[in-house]
């Protein structure tokens, strides 16, 4: 979205954050790391921003742990959500250089071996590391004439929703949801290969787009469309395994969870997605979205 076609009443009212984020995007990491351990003890301490559904979350997901070790899971989860915050913004800021620095990629000859195939894949990502920093893979292929995208569900907000658009613009082309079906049949006729990524691990809000698997020790559902999609276009498929390796610093490790979707079972993708999530949850489980609600929206719907 252009930021001309905002409305003008949002132009006006945003215009002060948009400079301050702008202004925050400036600072060096020192001081937004800085900003980001206010930030984290403001969340969790003062407003405690969703510490019912995290505590809940991580009890339900860690039976065999004790109160003392999820409190310390529950304190990192927080401070790693606002150096989420912080290096988002600073994105748009950032060098290619500087970007390669602190998010590597590990593996991404498999993409061009697949490229070089004249095939074009789907990736498994979800909210675990920093989600945001991974559109910049492209700069670790080689296979530069190829298309990278993400899958993104737009916003209400529309001044917000421009904002997202921009940061993950910098790398990556952003195709809305309603469209992702219709950009990869027109990719495909034209000739042109895509790695797209899509955010799987989300709530989904209708019966029939879900494919409950078992996930952190319960019945678990999760969307049915990336598989499905998938199997439609005959795809490869990626999972994405991040771990931070410091602070402000990140490996992504590339995986194939198949060569070609349309050959597994049906449900089998989403099973064998949410077990590579399972282990990077459990090897840093503080690096997992725990505040949002992904079991409580769907009790009803899984009994």
């Amino acid at each position: 979205m252009n930021q001309n076609k905002l409305p003008l009443t949002q132009r006006i009212c945003y215009a002060p954050l948009g400079a301050l984020l702008w202004l925050l995007s400036k600072l060096p990491f020192c001081v937004l790391y800085a900003v980001a351990d206010f930030i984290a003890f403001i969340a969790y301490r003062v407003v405690k921003y969703r510490v019912k559904v995290v505590r809940r979350n991580l009890v339900d997901s860690f039976p065999e742990k004790t109160t003392e070790e999820l409190r310390m899971i529950e304190a990192k989860f927080y401070s790693h959500l606002s150096d989420y915050f912080v290096e988002t913004i600073k994105l748009p800021a950032m060098t290619a250089k500087q970007m390669k620095r602190r998010m590597r990629f590990e593996n991404t000859e498999l993409i061009d071996r697949l490229f070089s195939q004249g095939k074009s894949m789907i990736i498994y990502t979800s909210h675990f590391g920093n989600w945001e920093w991974i559109t910049s893979m492209a700069e670790w292929c080689q296979t530069k004439d190829a298309v990278y995208a993400h899958v993104y569900k737009p916003l209400r907000n529309k001044w917000f929703d421009n904002y997202f658009l921009r940061i993950r613009g910098v790398y990556n082309h952003s195709i809305p949801m309603q469209s992702v079906l219709r950009q990869l049949v027109e990719w495909r006729r034209e000739g042109v290969l895509s790695i797209t990524g899509f955010l799987s691990d989300q709530c989904p809000r209708r019966i029939s787009e879900k494919v409950v698997v078992d996930f952190l020790g319960r019945p678990t559902p999760f969307i049915a469309g990336t598989e499905e999609i998938a199997r439609k276009f005959k795809m490869p498929v990626l999972y994405f395994d991040t771990r931070c390796e410091a602070r402000g610093y990140y490996v992504s490790r590339i995986t194939l969870i198949s060569e070609d979707a349309s050959l597994e079972q049906k449900g089998r993708l989403t099973e064998k997605y949410a077990q590579y999530l399972e282990s990077s949850i459990r090897t840093t489980p503080e690096a997992y979205l725990w505040s949002h609600n992904r079991w409580g929206l769907n009790r009803k719907s899984l009994k």
